[in-house]
């Protein structure tokens, strides 16, 4: 149900697209303290990894929980955690355990936005569904940068993230994000976003559908071999 209102929406935005919708430019990140660097293995001999997770029509972001730096601390712990999965969406249709089309049809404007959380062992948490996973090589600069984007994005940089209730899957929960979500700014223009602030060669104008995000990363190199919790 949830993937046959999302293929509406999506039709929706294509229809929208007509619209001009300059690119949108976040605020730089900035450089990772030295204090970070010197608490994480080198990546050259021990490479950290980054997932980038396609479900369907969404896309989202696996990061194993050990490789999080200041944002560790500000989530609740799970038992046996050892990934954490950060999707971003509208607030309505995101939350909804049943979403409509007239949840659909309100996301295509410019409306308040969530990001669900969702820890698990495993990869099988999201690949039993048929999700895939890219993992992208990342360095300590990359994790950081992606640790910062994940924390402006809940908006805490100084405080711990808003809870807005528990998730729809065990050990999940969504929170609040101060960004606002529309059909031309969606879950996959966030991911992509994401990695382009993170330092990939990769940019989200023009990326509004998973099929379109899946493209761009499918241009950078995977971490086959990348050290995993």
């Amino acid at each position: 149900m949830r993937h046959a209102v999302l293929k509406s929406l999506g039709a929706a935005a294509a229809a929208l697209m007509c619209g001009c919708a300059g690119p949108r430019r976040t605020a730089p990140i900035p450089a990772p303290p030295p204090a970070f660097l010197a608490s994480r293995p080198r990546a050259s001999s021990c490479p950290l990894v980054i997932g980038v997770l396609i479900d369907g029509w969404h896309g989202g972001l696996i990061l194993p929980v050990r490789e999080l730096g200041p944002l560790g601390p500000l989530l609740p712990r799970y038992p046996d955690e050892r990934y954490s999965s950060f999707g971003w969406g509208n607030r309505r249709f995101y939350m909804s355990p049943h979403p409509t089309l007239a949840d659909a049809v309100f996301a295509l404007f410019s409306s308040p936005s969530a990001v669900l959380v969702h820890s698990a062992p495993t990869l099988h948490a999201w690949t039993s569904s048929g999700a895939t996973v890219r993992w992208l090589c990342a360095d300590q600069d990359e994790v950081w940068r992606m640790d910062a984007y994940l924390r402006r994005a809940l908006g805490s940089p100084g405080g711990r993230p808003t809870s807005l209730g528990k998730g729809l899957q065990a050990d999940s929960a969504f929170y609040a994000s101060d960004e606002r979500y529309d059909a031309l700014h969606t879950c996959n223009t966030w991911t992509a976003d994401a990695l382009e602030s993170a330092g990939y060669p990769i940019h989200d104008n023009g990326v509004i559908f998973s099929g379109q995000l899946e493209r761009r990363i499918g241009r950078l190199p995977t971490c086959p071999d990348a050290r995993r919790p």
